[in-house]
């Protein structure tokens, strides 16, 4: 079984939200800091996509971060 890991920028794609709104939430502590870092960037897994849906109040389709990257340039 594979792990999805995603960076910043591949989160705020799928939750269509800007990425600064989601790394307020994280620095001021209204959703939990996702436990992988490397070379000090947050590196986010499902559990915590889904966490952070649930605090935007944003509906999963349950798509991969691929179909959402091809929706969005209109392939």
């Amino acid at each position: 079984m594979t792990r999805q890991h995603y960076l910043l920028k591949d989160v705020a794609r799928i939750l269509k939200v800007k990425s600064y709104r989601i790394a307020y939430a994280l620095s001021v502590g209204l959703v939990e800091e996702p436990q992988l870092r490397i070379s000090n960037k947050r590196v986010f897994q499902a559990e915590d996509v889904e966490r952070l849906a649930a605090h935007f109040k944003v509906e999963l389709d349950g798509k991969s971060e691929e179909a959402h990257s091809s929706h969005s340039r209109g392939d």
